[in-house]
């Protein structure tokens, strides 16, 4: 059997097959003599009616395309067309392909930028270069072209490495759960521009509270109500109490971990809390200038003055 190996406009190299032993090794070690130093390629095959890319450096994926010559290999076809895309390395230096990857590793923040402010690339041709860069430096992507910002693949590199970079994605993205959820992950501040829809979304809410517990302000309104949500928050900040609705501003298992997270959090508790003297001890034991924001009657109470006292005394 004879194997054709071209890419879009030209013949790479011709190989015959008469055996399959070390076939994936033997094919890209052909590729590898003809084609011009700096280049790294992908393979292009169909199979069953659907066509597979292979990743010939970072996928590693050999057994899909051994599997696909021994499947052509016993079949009566006698020659065969397998396509490739080469990928021009940006700075034209010689190097294995190999060493493409430690290429895109080593790339400074300034030859990065460079490159793609360029604009001289494209997603079909330089793949892996894009992808690169932009998980290395997820903010390079608001220089990209505008048809680029519209892969999903290269926003989800972005949004991984740079959660805020969800400002920049189109309505459908910001609806996108896989997106959202993937930059809520790396910054929950990014919740601010997920759809309303997705902000309605419980597991992106903790996620993104989880991740940042400020990332609550940005919550749709019916989960600041949410009990599960809101002592996610105030249990890393208690002062979050702030954006609880006003049920959950009276619920006392809520209030009571917002003011032994910081005892100021009394502040946004309901007035029947402030008049509560568990609530009010715990908040001043935490910090003692919560005892400002206590009912009246209960700045005069001696436990809880004692208590205020101490704290301040011990504190100096």
């Amino acid at each position: 059997m004879q194997l054709l190996i071209n890419t879009l406009s030209e013949n790479i190299c011709s190989i015959t097959i008469n055996e399959l032993s070390c076939i994936y090794i033997r094919i890209c070690y052909a590729i590898i003599q003809q084609i011009e130093p700096g280049i790294t390629f992908t393979f292009i095959f169909e199979k069953e009616n659907k066509q597979i890319l292979n990743n010939y450096l970072l996928d590693n994926n050999k057994i899909e395309l051994e599997n696909y010559i021994t499947d052509i290999y016993n079949s009566s076809k006698n020659t065969h067309i397998l396509y490739i895309i080469k990928e021009y390395y940006y700075d034209h230096k010689n190097r294995s392909l190999v060493d493409y990857k430690h290429y895109l590793e080593h790339l400074s923040y300034f030859k990065c930028h460079e490159i793609i402010l360029s604009k001289q690339y494209s997603f079909k041709s330089d793949k892996y270069l894009i992808l690169g860069i932009i998980k290395k430096y997820g903010r390079l992507f608001i220089f990209l072209n505008n048809d680029l910002k519209e892969i999903k693949e290269i926003l989800l590199v972005a949004v991984s490495n740079s959660g805020l970079i969800l400002e920049y994605a189109s309505e459908e993205f910001r609806n996108d759960k896989e997106i959202v959820l993937a930059a809520v992950n790396n910054d929950g501040k990014a919740l601010k521009y997920a759809s309303k829809k997705l902000k309605k979304d419980k597991e992106i809410v903790l996620t993104a509270i989880k991740n940042d517990p400020g990332a609550v302000e940005y919550a749709f309104n019916s989960l600041k109500g949410d009990k599960t949500i809101m002592l996610t928050a105030i249990n890393m900040c208690g002062i979050l109490l702030y954006y609880a609705s006003e049920q959950l501003q009276n619920d006392r298992e809520i209030v009571l971990a917002a003011v032994k997270n910081n005892g100021n959090a009394l502040f946004y508790a309901s007035e029947e809390l402030k008049r509560n003297k568990e609530i009010v001890l715990n908040a001043v034991i935490q910090n003692c200038s919560a005892l400002e924001y206590a009912s009246e009657e209960l700045k005069e109470d001696k436990e809880i003055v004692l208590a205020a006292v101490n704290l301040k005394y011990y504190s100096l």
